[in-house]
């Protein structure tokens, strides 16, 4: 009986670990691009789009304080904010929560209303994407509000994160 307990107690180590070998492979620093095309409306419904890109650092780790799979992701923009968020890792898919962060846009569009050079927006984000190897592929739907209290509304129904390892 003693002999079969040791070979069955490393089996069972060995096929533990491997089940967390995914999160144990996506975990480290990214450099991340990140483009899509971003709708802005006025109270008069005036709309104009632009394309929002923006680049930096990312980080996953894992949530000390979570279940099996979950992550805490930080974002730091090139020239910009840093924000974090949670999210999953289930297979080759990673899923990020609800979060919510500020961002500024320094397109100037030919609507005068809907000038945006120099505005931040607070913006809800969520998404999902896939593992492969060292890249990780996400898209965000974004909605959002300027803080200066004014009326247009920010959407986005594919914003993209391409993001490698570094």
């Amino acid at each position: 009986m003693k002999k079969l307990f040791f070979p069955l107690l490393l089996t069972l180590l060995l096929i533990s670990a491997g089940c967390d070998t995914p999160l144990n492979q996506v975990t480290g620093d990214y450099s991340y691009k990140q483009s899509g095309l971003v709708t802005f409306t006025d109270d008069g419904n005036n709309v104009v789009s632009t394309l929002a890109t923006k680049q930096g650092q990312m980080n996953v780790m894992r949530d000390a304080h979570g279940k099996k799979g979950d992550i805490l992701i930080t974002f730091n923009e090139m020239g910009g904010g840093a924000y974090t968020c949670t999210g999953k890792i289930k297979g080759d898919s990673i899923f990020f929560d609800p979060h919510e962060f500020s961002t500024r846009f320094s397109t100037a569009d030919s609507l005068q209303t809907l000038l945006q050079v120099g505005k931040v927006y607070t913006v809800q984000s969520a998404g999902r994407g896939i593992i492969s190897d060292d890249m990780i592929l996400v898209e965000e739907q974004w909605t959002g509000k300027p803080e200066d209290g004014s009326l247009i509304r920010l959407s986005a129904d594919k914003i993209t994160i391409l993001a490698e390892k570094n």
